[in-house]
């Protein structure tokens, strides 16, 4: 596979041979997770022993260069998985992750993704480590799945970025219901993009004075200070508690959820100085981390070729007056789709079709700031189209459309499976609107993503 040539409108990095060689040789580093594991599991009565992961390499280009950020991404990642079975009533799960981009050093990363054992005592499952919790029926946009936080360090990649938190989960099952209980001692916050990413957010170099906030009042220059995270102390009374009741009825899949903690996004708490010459303001910009309380439920069935799923939540949070302007107000979201699958449209190639409504509804009436990641679908719409090309080609187009804002997403992908385990992916993105909407501050951010992926 050849990287795209630079030239004067198309801004990219080659993947070198000496970044290969790099990941290549820090490789061995990390595998003492899995050498531990090995090791135990000669006291364990063993049945199963896998080893299982991935390899790849990911290349961004950006159309539009900008000079005081990064402007593309030569990325390598290596995941191995560890599975062993020990016997009926256990089983244990590692997989560690090594990431290396020369073009972004603040993406690369080294840790255990997961870690951790599972029991099955009766009618019982508990699992015990650290571990991935994903909460939903919609399709990417999941009011009730707050447990696990994310690496939004690219707002627009953020397949396989989950990252897991240490936790206990139990089920138990009683005929066609399911009952899960799930505790987080720790809290774990989502990362967010660096400064020199073109995915942070741009701040105004000037403002009005902010001791006379009225019309007219004179403008200031603006610095900015951006302080280190004030996080929740550890222990039981930060903990984080969920716990959800599923079921199947008539044809019906449907749970009703229960969350307790955290936000896992910031609030940016802010203080302002200004200067003795009274024309230029500096602000302290800190992230703290809010408590929310979220009760939710999720459903999904089909009538025919026809499916139908639907996810809802309403968060409690501690500015139920409003009043508060750094604390966000409660609010309802809920998300409603339809999917279907045309068989053998052209040439015995197949079709799927996923559209989704997806609304927010404040208790107060109040404007969020446009990089709020917490509120950007607020009146939206969401597709999903993939259809076959052959056996071993897929096309598909995702995107949103904020009505509200008037900024839209869009990603062409093409998927080509090249042999056993190895794939092929060209994706675009596409993003557009105003200057003051999410997606349209973002729309310099055009790109092209080539992805080479070998799993084992």
């Amino acid at each position: 596979m050849n990287p795209p040539k630079r030239n004067k409108d198309f801004h990219g990095i080659r993947i070198t041979t000496n970044f290969l060689s790099v990941f290549l040789k820090n490789i061995p580093k990390y595998l003492w997770t899995f050498f531990i594991l090995l090791n135990v599991s000669e006291f364990l009565p063993a049945q199963n022993l896998e080893l299982n992961g991935f390899v790849e390499i990911d290349h961004i280009s950006y159309f539009k260069k900008s000079e005081q950020k990064i402007n593309g991404r030569n990325q390598g990642i290596l995941q191995m998985e560890f599975r062993s079975g020990m016997g009926d009533q256990a089983a244990i799960f590692s997989a560690v992750e090594f990431r290396e981009d020369q073009s972004d050093p603040s993406r690369n990363r080294t840790y255990l993704d997961e870690a951790y054992i599972d029991l099955y005592p009766g009618s019982f499952d508990f699992r015990l480590g650290k571990q991935i919790i994903a909460w939903g029926k919609a399709d990417g946009i999941n009011p009730t799945d707050n447990i696990t936080p994310w690496d939004f360090s690219d707002f627009l990649d953020t397949e396989d970025e989950r990252i897991g938190v240490v936790a206990l989960k139990a089920n138990n099952y009683i005929g066609n219901w399911s009952f899960e209980g799930i505790l987080v001692p720790a809290f774990t916050p989502s990362i967010l993009p660096s400064e020199k990413s073109r995915w942070f957010p741009a701040f105004p170099k000037e403002i009005p004075n902010p001791m006379y906030p009225t019309a007219g009042s004179p403008i200031l220059k603006a610095s900015y200070e951006f302080l280190n995270p004030n996080l929740p102390d550890e222990g039981l009374k930060n903990a984080q508690f969920a716990g959800k009741i599923a079921s199947t009825i008539s044809g019906w899949d449907f749970s009703v959820s229960y969350y307790s903690g955290r936000n896992d996004l910031p609030a940016f708490h802010q203080t302002q100085s200004i200067n003795a010459d009274f024309n230029e303001v500096t602000i302290k910009l800190q992230r703290q981390y809010h408590r929310r309380r979220t009760l939710g439920g999720d459903f999904s069935t089909t009538f025919g070729k026809l499916g139908i799923r639907g996810e809802a939540a309403y968060n409690f949070t501690g500015d139920a007056a409003g009043k508060d302007p750094e604390i966000d107000d409660p609010y309802f979201q809920y998300v409603i789709g339809m999917d279907r699958t045309f068989n053998d449209l052209i040439s015995d190639n197949n079709l799927f079709v996923l559209i989704q409504w997806i609304q927010e509804i404040p208790k107060n009436d109040v404007e969020y700031r446009k990089d709020d990641l917490n509120h950007i679908f607020r009146k939206s719409i969401s597709g999903t189209f993939e259809y076959e090309l052959g056996e071993f080609a897929r096309l598909s187009l995702q995107g949103v459309y904020n009505i509200k804002s008037e900024d839209y997403y869009l990603r062409p992908n093409f998927s080509y499976n090249i042999t056993d385990g190895v794939t092929l992916n060209i994706v675009g993105d596409i993003l557009g609107g105003g200057s003051d909407s999410f997606f349209g501050s973002f729309r310099n951010n055009r790109r092209m993503q080539l992805k080479l992926k070998y799993n084992f």
